[in-house]
C-alpha cells in the first residue's frame, strides 16, 4: 500500500465506524441519556485507540528515491 494512502483510509474507516454506531443507536430508539453516553464512547473510543496505534508506514527507499527525482 502506498503511504499517502494509508491515512486517509484510515480515516475513512474511523469514520465509518462513528457513523454506523450512531446509526445504530438511533435505530434503536433508546431516548435516554446514559445510554446515548453509552453509544458516544463506544463510537470515538475504538477509532480513537485505531487512531493512536495504527502509525502511517515511512515512506519506502523506492518511494523516497522517486519523490527526490521529481
Amino acid at each position: 500500500m502506498k503511504t499517502e494512502l494509508a491515512k486517509p483510509a484510515l480515516m475513512a474507516a474511523s469514520v465509518a465506524w462513528v457513523v454506523a454506531v450512531g446509526a445504530l443507536g438511533y435505530a434503536s430508539g433508546s431516548t435516554s441519556f446514559p445510554v446515548w453516553t453509552a453509544v458516544a464512547a463506544l463510537s470515538l473510543v475504538p477509532p480513537a485507540v485505531m487512531v493512536r496505534l495504527c502509525r502511517v508506514p515511512s515512506p519506502s527507499m523506492s518511494e523516497t528515491i522517486r519523490e527526490v527525482l521529481r
